[in-house]
């Protein structure tokens, strides 16, 4: 596992980033490139991602006992509970997407995926400068 933290880092945050900016700027280059073909590309990428998160919270939560401090012993159980909760969210959504087509969403499922954006970037920033930093430690 050390030897991939930094390529994991690196693709999360790559990853987390190309989310965020398409996102953001999504409707200032709509009329150039279909947003929605942008999104099936991401979306594999973030199917990656949330599976690496769910991992990586997973095993820091498992090394973190009731013994340590209060703060650490938090911190890993609301970063795998967050991951696991995007996961469960996440893929309802994709799968729903995949099977109904993308063009007929509903509203409510738009508004996952707002939220699964927005929780996306934040916990995959998270888990990739985690990942960078153990890997520069060690």
């Amino acid at each position: 596992m050390e030897t991939l933290r930094k390529p994991l880092a690196v693709i999360l945050g790559l990853t987390a980033l190309a989310v965020l900016v398409h996102f953001v700027l999504g409707p200032v280059y709509e009329d150039v490139i279909e947003s929605h073909e942008v999104w099936n590309v991401l979306n594999w990428f973030m199917a990656f991602g949330v599976l690496v998160a769910l991992i990586v919270t997973y095993l820091a939560k498992k090394e973190v006992g009731r013994e340590d401090d209060t703060n650490s012993y938090i911190r890993v159980n609301v970063g795998f509970y967050a991951a696991a909760a995007l996961a469960v969210v996440y893929f309802w959504n994709w799968v729903n997407e995949l099977v109904v087509g993308g063009g007929s969403e509903g509203e409510v499922n738009g508004n996952y995926w707002v939220l699964i954006d927005v929780v996306y970037v934040i916990l995959i920033t998270r888990v990739s400068v985690h990942l960078w930093r153990d890997a520069s430690s060690d």
